[in-house]
């Protein structure tokens, strides 16, 4: 039995399409059809291929489907459209925001926001009315933890979709709701240069730690002025890189080599290097301990040879800092 060829249909669009109450019951046993809520319908083998995330998606636009023009994707939901980062961040409920200034509506599977929403702060993605991505940022900012805040901040940044600037005024403007000072601290702490959640989650770490602050993601060429690598994080006045190892990071045999050799020659040229994990992360003493060590060998080496900076350049563009 044909299903209409949507991803996401109601009830009323399979009776538009020919199918009958009893064919949607009866493609439900089969199997065939999953209900995403009362009265709305997916194919079961997109749900069952769909992620987190495109569930949640799924989900969302539903009830864009049946929701005053007025209300706007907000919050993790918003974040998903722009496609940013949302590491932890709960997917059990749509979060939209309808502009109005009253309590918020709770329901089992979506939160209608109940704060004011200027016309500056909505804009659409894809088609789908949403909140901008400095006010999505700010919101999460705002309801979430830090970590967690930083890392859909640091993707926001890193997209383009905002900049500091837009960040801070939109903090500017939430000035008079809940978790403004939560807020206030996790803009504070948000980087476009973190290239990915697990850099994020370690410079949040750092900022608890008594480390140095590091270089993010710097060039490093040799004395010759060749480029050797990029690295996550340079220690530079300590003679120090520090490396985030993700999951997906090594993901065939010809990159482990590559970056075996990398690393060999960033040691050559009188680097020590830490790499970590996500692991590792949830023990900051253990991985505090791992630095002061790495700084301590650095100490009795000579100082690195070659440069660095914020982009691949050519030796006579670069500052020497052997």
């Amino acid at each position: 039995m044909d299903l209409p060829h949507t991803d996401l249909f109601t009830r009323a669009d399979a009776l538009t399409f020919g199918l009958t109450d009893d064919d949607l019951k009866r493609l439900r046993r089969a199997g065939e059809l999953s209900v995403l809520r009362p009265g709305f319908y997916v194919p079961t083998t997109l749900m069952d291929e769909a992620s987190p995330t495109e569930r949640h998606f799924l989900l969302a636009r539903s009830y864009l489907m049946s929701t005053p023009a007025e209300e706007v994707l907000s919050h993790v939901s918003a974040a998903i459209a722009w496609g940013f980062d949302v590491w932890k961040l709960p997917l059990d409920k749509v979060h939209m925001t309808h502009g109005l200034d009253y309590a918020s509506k709770r329901r089992p599977l979506r939160i209608l926001h109940g704060t004011t929403l200027n016309p500056a702060e909505r804009t659409t993605v894809n088609g789908y009315p949403v909140t901008t991505a400095a006010r999505t940022v700010v919101d999460i900012a705002r309801t979430s933890s830090v970590d967690r805040s930083v890392c859909v901040g640091d993707s926001a940044l890193r997209s383009g979709h905002t900049d500091s600037d837009a960040l801070a005024h939109a903090v500017e403007s939430a000035r008079f709701r809940t978790g403004i000072a939560a807020a206030r601290r996790a803009v504070s702490l948000m980087n476009g240069r973190s290239e990915s959640v697990g850099e994020s989650r370690s410079r949040v770490l750092f900022e608890t730690l008594p480390l140095p602050t590091p270089l993010l993601n710097q060039w490093v060429h040799d004395g010759a002025g060749r480029f050797v690598g990029r690295v996550d994080f340079l220690f530079w006045e300590l003679g120090v890189i520090g490396e985030f190892d993700g999951e997906s990071k090594y993901d065939s045999k010809r990159v482990l080599l590559d970056e075996k050799y990398r690393e060999d020659r960033l040691r050559e040229l009188g680097w020590v290097i830490v790499r970590w994990n996500w692991r590792e992360l949830d023990d900051p003493r253990a991985l505090l301990r791992r630095f002061e060590q790495a700084f301590a060998r650095a100490a009795a080496l000579p100082a690195p040879s070659g440069w660095f900076g914020d982009q691949r350049m050519t030796a006579d563009q670069l500052p020497s800092f052997g």
